[in-house]
């Protein structure tokens, strides 16, 4: 029996009289709000908070009384399980295996294992996951490595938290297989060490062993590798820091060539260095376009007829290339794996296919060094899937990822429980204009790294997230970052030819510009992080350990200000004017407290730069 819970829909609730007289009884003037009328299926728990007040007791006493009360909603239920095929041994025998004999660190390496006349049984995602690849480091270049376990459930490469241990790192990966089209199973791992790699493909009995060797170079100039949590903190595998400077386009993907390329070009230039982008399409406001691919195989001429047990491998290929054009520009491609911005079917698939799919994506990109994974955007609206469901499929990704890639969950009212052993990090939709304030929050809450996905955009949408003017796009982006949090704009300026944040394209705003050269900034201190003060410096300053000091007065516009600079140390400082994006040095070797004069405007910084 299916009882009312805080992700059942508004809809559901209005459906059953005894539940409904609640809802009148309690909030008589509820069901005349806008959004109870346009959008029955919004979570009535989201509902009540957002008109109640989240921590109002009649909200806790009304959700109470419905969780007394039959949901009628059908929920997905897992398709009874199909008898697992297996190529014949005759097949299996004259299995092939193909694979470089070279590669680079950090670029990965695809082994694909072609298995005559077995296509139809390799398509099945659970046949092609008995297969598998297990690369070891037989003779490494450098100092000594440390082996690293992958146990299911418990994040890749690291802690139970996502974090990667400090030194160490994989000489030993196994990854399984996904089907890719024809007769071929293919398997990826990503090398994070230069030497001789053994190869060995479990699974498929051929008549000639499936393994082989790959000599892995060096990292290419100017290659990290993929990011982790070390110590509370994103990290590059070879210790580089990383500070999460990103923006969104949620269904680049999904338009056609040209804009797919004007998204990359403008990309090149922005100075972001992470996408929120979606795998299935998206439908909402501005975004009504069908996609050109899907991926699943269409199964007739409905919009929601797919082939469930069929993944579309030009699909997967588009996906692909996206990524890798990413990865060449240094950013990271933030997958947002379910949304419910749907009117396809995708948002209610049962939970066999929600695992399948999963897998088979997880699978495909792992190997990718520029790879997030967001299991959701705005999870409590997926109101077809219960805290447990998201439980499940987030340690499936786990699971199937020997790279042990970030993975966090948006949200749309208060924030998923990043407590998670599988969460690596906390992925928030708010802050407004207490960003600094909630960003500590979040921190204190929950113990790990901080990334407020969503705040705003800059625009001029009729939508109040988005027409924010660009100062105050620019200065919550400040604020998150001061407060040692990574940070994704958003631009939403209606346009013919399409919207950012919704299409890619080109970027016509302003902050984007601005948040370029704040990255500047970062790079500039001397480990490349800022991480905010200890107490007594303040919520407005940033700190590279005793070496750099950030100081923002956002949309104050004091005529001085005082810096301490730190005992037995003399600093240059600079006057920073954040709109502008000009420094103007203002004092060498200072010591002790200085008092700096400022020009009376918002959007300025003090830095302190110890010699």
């Amino acid at each position: 029996m299916n009882h009312f819970s805080p992700q059942s829909t508004l809809g559901a609730v209005l459906s059953v009289p005894q539940a409904r007289a609640l809802l009148q009884h309690g909030i008589p003037w509820l069901t005349d709000l806008q959004v109870a009328v346009e959008h029955p299926e919004f979570p009535i728990g989201g509902l009540l908070g957002i008109t109640l007040g989240w921590d109002n007791p009649a909200r806790a006493e009304l959700l109470a009384e419905l969780a007394e009360l039959e949901d009628p909603t059908v929920l997905p239920v897992r398709r009874a399980a199909r008898p697992l095929a297996a190529p014949t041994l005759e097949q299996q025998a004259r299995a092939r295996l193909s694979a470089p004999v070279s590669a680079r660190c950090y670029v990965p390496v695809e082994v694909t294992v072609t298995v005559p006349g077995a296509a139809a049984i390799l398509r099945d995602v659970e046949a092609a996951g008995s297969v598998s690849l297990t690369a070891t480091l037989t003779r490494g270049e450098g100092a000594s490595l440390a082996v690293v376990a992958n146990d299911a459930g418990t994040a890749a490469g690291g802690d139970a938290a996502g974090s990667h241990p400090e030194g160490g790192s994989h000489t030993e990966v196994t990854s399984r297989a996904f089907y890719r089209r024809g007769e071929e199973l293919v398997m990826r791992f990503l090398p994070e060490h230069p030497g001789n790699w053994h190869l060995c493909v479990d699974g498929i009995a051929a008549a000639d062993p499936l393994e082989t060797d790959v000599s892995v170079e060096p990292a290419a100039a100017g290659e990290h590798g993929p990011v982790r949590v070390v110590d509370g903190q994103f990290t590059h595998a070879d210790g580089a820091p990383f500070t999460p400077l990103g923006t969104t386009a949620y269904a680049w993907i999904h338009q056609g060539a040209d804009m797919r390329r004007r998204t990359v070009e403008t990309l090149e230039s922005s100075g972001f260095n992470k996408l929120r982008m979606c795998i299935f399409p998206k439908h909402y406001d501005y975004n009504h376009a069908d996609p050109e691919s899907v991926p699943f195989r269409s199964a007739g001429a409905g919009a929601r007829e797919w082939d469930w047990d069929a993944f579309d491998a030009d699909f997967f290929d588009k996906l692909e290339q996206c990524v890798r054009e990413l990865g060449h520009l240094g950013i990271i491609a933030d997958l947002i794996l379910f949304h419910p911005y749907d009117r396809w079917g995708f948002a209610e698939m049962t939970p066999d296919v929600d695992d399948a799919y999963l897998r088979h994506v997880v699978r495909r990109l792992a190997a990718f060094p520029n790879v997030w994974w967001s299991m959701a955007n705005e999870y409590e609206l997926l109101t077809t899937k219960r805290l447990s469901d998201w439980d499940r499929l987030g340690r499936i990704v786990v699971e199937e990822d020997p790279v042990g890639h970030p993975i966090g969950v948006h949200n749309i009212f208060e924030p998923f429980d990043a407590s998670a052993d599988w969460v690596s990090h906390v992925s928030f939709q708010g802050g407004g204009y207490e960003m600094g304030r909630k960003v500590d929050e979040l921190r204190d809450r929950f113990g790990k790294s901080v990334v407020i996905d969503e705040y705003g955009y800059e625009g001029n949408l009729e939508h109040e997230w988005g027409n924010l003017t660009a100062e105050e796009e620019l200065r919550r982006f400040w604020e998150g970052i001061i407060r040692g949090a990574g940070m994704t704009h958003g631009e939403t300026y209606f346009h013919e030819e399409g919207i950012w944040w919704a299409h890619g394209g080109v970027l016509r705003g302003e902050s984007w510009k601005r948040i370029a050269f704040l990255r500047r900034l970062i790079q500039e201190a001397p480990r490349g992080r800022l991480l905010p003060a200890p107490p007594g410096l303040g919520t407005k300053t940033a700190v590279d350990g005793d070496d750099y000091m950030l100081t923002y007065f956002g949309g104050a516009q004091p005529y001085r200000s005082a810096v301490t600079v730190p005992q037995g140390r003399t600093a240059a400082i600079d006057v920073i004017d954040t709109w502008n994006m000009t420094i103007e040095q203002v004092a060498t070797g200072a010591s002790g407290s200085v008092e700096v004069a400022l020009p009376s405007r918002p959007w300025m910084a003090v830095r302190v730069r110890c010699d």
